[in-house]
């Protein structure tokens, strides 16, 4: 009867994660290339620790039932693609993320592509990581082109013809799904992401870039609604079980009075 008390005990904590989780979608359902995380749980009953030991000490992890969170994971399909006229606003319509340096100087990937020019001039995203490209407008241009495939151009004053600056390239892996978040819509590699491919825009699998035109989220705020009500209700019926053990507990105790 005590043990019910520590397996409702892992119950209302996973519940609670995942409520945590799926507030965090909701107020991001408006975040311009966020991507829906969701959790995922482990029965702690079939732990692998319960192969360590002798046989009474397996017997005793055995008594450690319940549930826990063992991870978290992004789905990185595409949201809608919204269109902004805004030269500095691209969308990647297909695979591929964009590739940044952070403030630290590590590497990090993004599907957010507001852009805009940082104090030096560089392509960078909207809250300032540079594109790895090192791409620099200078002060002078008069017309911003980025084409699908990834070439950006621009036209000087005086000048009829545009000129091309770089390449945006994008950058893929084999499980896309195992980046791992570290907020501001940025994403790192993981060993279990597998190595990183880079190709042009359009080619080797990759997406075409979009410019002028902004992914949004892909939260669906149905979808969230009724998990949150479904996570509420779990850990309602997890508090349930603590209340109805101790109750049970009460009656037992009060039997050898």
């Amino acid at each position: 009867m005590i043990e019910s008390l520590y397996i409702a005990e892992t119950g209302m904590n996973s519940q609670q994660k995942l409520i945590e989780v799926i507030s965090n979608n909701i107020a991001n359902a408006s975040t311009p290339g966020y991507k829906q995380t969701s959790v995922n749980f482990v029965d702690l009953v079939y732990s692998p620790n319960q192969t360590v030991g002798t046989a009474e000490q397996r017997n005793a992890l055995q008594n450690g039932i319940g549930v826990k969170v063992h991870s978290t994971s992004t789905n990185f399909s595409a949201g809608a693609y919204k269109q902004t006229n805004n030269a500095f606003d691209i969308a990647i319509n297909g695979k591929g993320f964009l590739e940044v340096t952070t403030d630290d100087g590590s590497t990090a990937y993004t599907r957010a592509g507001r852009l805009r020019l940082d104090q030096n001039g560089y392509l960078s995203t909207s809250l300032g990581n540079r594109l790895t490209s090192s791409i620099q407008i200078p002060p002078d241009a008069k017309g911003f082109v980025i084409t699908q495939s990834g070439n950006v151009l621009i036209r000087l004053e005086g000048e009829a013809d545009m000129i091309q600056l770089g390449q945006i390239d994008l950058v893929n892996f084999n499980n896309p799904d195992a980046l791992q978040s570290i907020g501001q819509n940025l994403y790192v590699a993981t060993d279990q992401a597998g190595q990183a491919t880079y190709a042009q825009a359009g080619e080797s699998g990759m997406g075409n870039i979009l410019q002028g035109f902004t992914e949004m989220s892909n939260v669906s705020m149905t979808e969230e609604m009724v998990n949150l009500m479904l996570a509420q209700r779990g850990y309602q019926l997890n508090a349930r079980i603590i209340q109805v053990s101790d109750q049970i507990l009460e009656t037992i105790n009060n039997l050898r009075r």
